[in-house]
C-alpha cells in the first residue's frame, strides 16, 4: 500500500512529517504502531507488522498462540508420542515427516510417577533440548489452587508450547458439562494470551472413537485442529499407530492419514514415500501469505541447504516462484 503512512514527529522541526510505510524499517514500524483500546488495531496498521513468519510448531497441526489436540484410546503410545512431539519442537525436528519449528516446550505429565517418564525418556537414547517435564497428580485447572500451580510453572519456564498428558486429570468437574470444560478452557486461553504459548492437549474418546474425543463437544469447538490416533498393529507386533487429522482450522485436511510404527521408543511413519524437499518446499510457500526466506525454511528441517536453495530454483525455473527483494521469495498465485 504506496499510499499509507503515518504522521510522525520530524525530530529536527518538531513538525508533524507524514511518512509511507514502505519507507520505515519493519523495527521502527512495530515499536511506531500502538493498540487502539488495548488489544486492536487499525487494519491499515495492523497489516504493516511484523508478526510471525511461520505460523505453526507443528506444521497445520499446532498453530502459534493456537490449540490443538490428539485423542486416542488407552495403551495406543499417546505418552510415547507426547515425548517424541516435545523433542522435536525442542530443536526444530520433523516429527513423522511434518515440519516443526523450533521452541521451547512444557511437557506436563499426569499420569506417570517420575520413575517411569524419566525411564521412557532415557530410553530413546535421545536428547531433549528446550524441553522441561513435571509429573503432577493433582493438578486441577478449574480450581483456583491447580491454576496458581501452572502459573508458577509458567512464569518460571515460559514455554512455547504447553502439553498436557492427560486432559481428564485436570479437571476436577465433570468433562461431560459444558460449564466445567468451559472453565477449563477459558483458563487454557488466558495462558495463551499471557504468555503467547501453543497449547496440545492429549485426551480420550469416547466408546466409539468415529465418535470423536470423549465429554462435552466443547472442547472440540474451541481447538484449532483435531487429530485421532489410533492403535492399528496386532498383540505380537511392534507398536503401529494410524494418525487421522479430523479438523484443521488452518489447513486442508490431507488425502491420507499417517501411519507410524515404534523404533526405538519413538515412532517411525511407515508406508509411501517421503515428501521431497520440493515438495516440502512447494507445500509451505503455496500456504503462506508473505515472501519465504531460505532461512525460514533452513529453520524447519526439511532438508540440506543446498537442496532447499535447489528447491527454491526449480520453482522459480518453473514459473512457479518469484525471487524478490533480498534472497526472498513469493509464490505466484494461480500457479497452484
Amino acid at each position: 500500500m504506496p499510499e499509507e503512512g503515518l504522521w510522525i514527529e520530524n525530530p529536527t522541526t518538531g513538525e508533524p512529517d507524514y511518512v509511507y510505510y514502505n519507507e520505515l524499517e519493519q523495527s521502527a514500524l512495530t515499536q511506531l504502531i500502538k493498540t487502539v483500546g488495548g488489544f486492536c488495531w487499525l487494519a491499515n496498521e495492523f497489516v504493516q507488522i511484523s508478526l510471525p513468519s511461520v505460523p505453526f510448531y507443528i506444521k497445520d497441526w499446532l498453530p502459534k498462540h493456537g490449540k490443538a489436540m490428539i485423542y486416542a484410546p488407552a495403551k495406543s503410545g499417546k505418552s510415547y508420542l507426547c515425548l517424541q512431539i516435545a523433542r522435536c519442537i525442542g530443536v526444530g525436528e520433523s516429527v513423522l515427516g511434518i515440519p516443526t519449528s523450533k521452541g521451547s516446550v512444557l511437557y506436563c505429565q499426569l499420569e506417570l510417577g517420575a520413575e517411569v517418564l524419566q525411564g521412557r525418556i532415557k530410553s530413546t537414547g535421545k536428547s531433549y533440548d528446550n524441553v522441561y517435564v513435571g509429573t503432577i497428580f493433582s493438578m486441577k485447572l478449574d480450581t483456583l489452587t491447580g491454576q496458581t500451580k501452572l502459573k508458577e510453572a509458567m512464569v518460571a519456564i515460559k514455554p512455547d508450547v504447553l502439553i498436557i498428558d492427560p486432559m481428564y486429570k485436570v479437571l476436577a468437574g465433570d468433562e461431560n458439562e459444558t460449564k466445567d470444560m468451559r472453565t477449563l478452557t477459558d483458563f487454557l486461553d488466558s495462558l495463551i494470551e499471557a504468555y503467547g504459548c501453543s497449547i496440545l492437549i492429549i485426551h480420550h474418546p469416547g466408546k466409539d472413537i468415529k465418535k470423536g474425543a470423549r465429554g462435552a463437544v466443547v472442547l472440540e469447538d474451541w481447538v484449532d485442529s483435531c487429530i485421532e490416533m489410533k492403535k492399528i498393529s496386532k498383540p505380537d507386533d511392534a507398536l503401529k499407530i494410524r494418525l487421522t487429522p479430523k479438523l484443521l482450522r488452518h489447513a486442508e485436511l490431507p488425502p491420507s492419514p499417517v501411519e507410524a510404527v515404534m523404533k526405538g521408543y519413538e515412532f517411525t511413519t511407515t508406508g509411501g514415500a517421503a515428501p521431497t524437499v520440493l515438495e516440502q518446499v512447494e507445500e509451505i510457500m503455496k500456504h503462506s501469505a508473505l515472501p519465504i526466506a531460505p532461512k525460514l525454511l533452513f529453520g524447519l528441517g526439511i532438508g540440506s541447504n543446498a537442496s532447499v536453495y535447489g528447491a527454491l530454483d526449480r520453482l522459480v525455473a518453473l514459473g512457479q516462484a518469484t525471487k524478490i527483494g533480498r534472497g526472498s521469495y513469493q509464490w505466484n498465485k494461480g500457479k497452484e
